[in-house]
């Protein structure tokens, strides 16, 4: 009998190992995956501290959009209709004014804790969008 349990505490203790081991062991948030986008925009970005960083492959949740709200609805604007971003505080809501490259401007309130992504020369990089004071549109990297 208590060699029943013995097998099936070692069963269960095999069988739980692989999600034991996905959990990781460190709590390094440092963004060694980022997603793809299937658009390799260049960017410049600038966070609320001043620093400023020059990325590749950039996205927004993996996407080539800014999304937000506008009114009552919902507004995703592709980035290469964008020429810069300008992100602030105002009121309690995150709101990006959006530079179009034909020279119009529109505002959205944007989530903060959607994730901002790209390579840098260094590695991969990531910021939530409530650390980033602006972002300038580059172009394609054909």
């Amino acid at each position: 009998m208590v060699r029943t349990h013995r097998v099936l505490a070692l069963a269960a203790l095999l069988m739980s190992l692989p999600l034991i081991m996905a959990m990781g062991s460190g709590s390094s948030d440092a963004p060694t995956r980022i997603p793809e986008p299937k658009v390799n925009y260049l960017v410049s970005l600038t966070d609320q501290g001043g620093t400023t960083v020059e990325l590749s492959h950039f996205s927004i949740e993996g996407v080539g959009f800014v999304s937000g709200g506008m009114g009552r609805g919902d507004l995703a604007v592709p980035l290469d209709q964008v020429k810069s971003v300008d992100i602030r505080q105002l009121e309690g809501d995150l709101k990006a004014t959006l530079s179009m490259a034909d020279g119009k401007t529109v505002n959205v309130v944007v989530k903060g804790g959607l994730m901002a992504t790209g390579k840098t020369d260094f590695g991969n990089y990531r910021i939530p969008l409530d650390q980033v004071s602006h972002i300038a549109v580059k172009g394609i990297a054909r």
